[in-house]
């Protein structure tokens, strides 16, 4: 491969790299969310107590890293934990049409995830449901919707993103019945370590000098 068409094909690869670093990357797999993060800290509400009425906002930890949640419909906030799958506690709303608020995190997290799904009023994992997540970072909100039409009734979804969270906020966009929308296994992280822009810059730097610093050809 001739110089000049590697350092076309090494800038090219080092400015999409700063690009991606405005982005918010979205995962429905757990490993590869968790592979992105870094220093995750998880809430498993084991704390909280089944099938009892709790007033919110409830200030939590994850980990090392603390955040409020409120349940909110505009008359009332207030969360309804549930027994769960396998030793699970099931966080939920108490009022049909609340949507679960996370926000007021401590530090410049990067990474939020959990376990989403929709519940009954016997607390049962409704699988004709959807679901809208909506994140808010210091750039933005991205916005994904989350079929729970598979077998499980409950899927993964995390967000690492390149600026600091604000708020994540949790409702039921669509149901055959009325369900609540309810979070396991909520986790709160940093991002993954990744080249800082000034890096990615001089790195770039040097490819464009490369040529310069090229020898002649010797004469014949």
């Amino acid at each position: 491969m001739k110089l000049h068409t590697l350092i076309t094909a090494l800038a090219t690869t080092v400015l999409s790299s700063l690009a991606a670093q405005a982005d918010v990357q979205v995962f429905t797999s757990q490993t590869a969310f968790q592979a992105a993060s870094g220093s995750l800290g998880i809430d498993r509400f084991q704390d909280l107590s089944a099938d009892e009425a709790l007033d919110g906002p409830l200030l939590r930890q994850a980990g090392a890293h603390s955040y409020r949640v409120s349940a909110l419909d505009g008359l009332e906030n207030q969360f309804y934990p549930t027994a769960g799958e396998n030793g699970a506690v099931w966080l939920s709303s108490n009022r049909v049409g609340a949507h679960l608020l996370f926000d007021s995190f401590a530090g410049s997290l990067r990474a939020i995830g959990g376990n989403f799904l929709a519940t009954t009023y016997s607390g049962e994992a409704w699988p004709a449901a959807r679901l809208t997540l909506t994140l808010t970072d210091a750039q933005g909100s991205t916005t994904q919707e989350l079929d729970l039409s598979g077998p499980a009734s409950i899927s993964f979804l995390g967000f690492v993103s390149s600026s600091s969270l604000l708020s994540l906020d949790i409702s039921v966009s669509s149901s055959s019945l009325a369900v609540f929308p309810t979070v396991e296994n909520f986790q709160l992280g940093l991002a993954a370590a990744v080249p800082e822009p000034s890096s990615a810059v001089l790195l770039l730097a040097g490819l464009l000098l490369l040529p310069a610093l090229r020898p002649r050809k010797s004469m014949k």
